[in-house]
């Protein structure tokens, strides 16, 4: 018999998940540091959006019906719940952009939202290849996390 949650209480736990990610070690990983103040926020906004559309992959797989009702009561309760509007405003799109990229493969190739990342981090091309084929594992790794905590 499987347990029956809430979407309450399955938003409140990928709230949690959220909370306890570092991002701060991927933002480091990336080569961004503290003193990149503007590409730091930048990634940090990218990397929210990407959790949250890994999350709602996921969601999809194990509540196939509700996955996206669930999904989009999350970026609603960013909207009302939220200090600053934009910061919410744009978080919200983020998170639906990524979650559309995520569909077109599904958690079988994170390599085009890979490419999408690394765009942002102005390597050399020698560069990003390998960059984007790390940080392609380190999405299947993400999305491991979330989808083996999700409930």
């Amino acid at each position: 018999m499987n347990p029956v949650y809430t979407h309450e209480e399955v938003i409140a736990n990928f709230q949690a998940l959220i909370s306890s990610w570092n991002f701060n070690a991927k933002l480091r990983q990336l080569g961004i540091g503290a003193m990149h103040i503007m590409r730091r926020r930048q990634m940090l906004l990218e990397l929210k959006g990407l959790f949250a559309g890994l999350w709602r992959l996921a969601l999809t797989r194990s509540f196939p019906g509700d996955g996206q009702q669930i999904f989009e009561g999350y970026l609603e309760h960013c909207l009302s719940n939220s200090k600053s509007d934009k910061n919410a405003r744009q978080l919200v799109e983020r998170s639906r952009q990524y979650a559309e990229m995520l569909n077109l493969r599904g958690d079988t190739d994170f390599s085009e939202v890979s490419r999408h990342l690394t765009s942002f981090l102005h390597l050399p091309e020698s560069a990003r290849k390998g960059a984007t084929l790390k940080l392609a594992l380190d999405i299947r790794q993400m999305y491991n996390f979330i989808f083996e905590r999700m409930i």
